[in-house]
């Protein structure tokens, strides 16, 4: 393997990690329930932390404006 391909492998883990935080932020304002909220709100930490680490590894900065 390639050390382009590992990173183009890293940079694809972090920008899908990237995407399901956008799906999360949806779930967190369409939820229909303080628990369904909080699940989403859980589930979005966890997300922000992987495209954290990743973002180091990268020595790349994706964080949402605002955020």
């Amino acid at each position: 393997m390639a050390d382009a391909d590992i990173w183009d492998r890293i940079r694809t883990a972090r920008d899908f990690s990237l995407d399901a935080e956008k799906e999360e932020r949806q779930r967190i304002g369409d939820a229909g329930s303080a628990e369904e909220q909080q699940a989403a709100s859980v589930r979005l930490a966890t997300r922000q932390a992987v495209r954290e680490a990743l973002d180091k590894v990268l020595d790349e900065d994706t964080s949402p404006p605002g955020a």
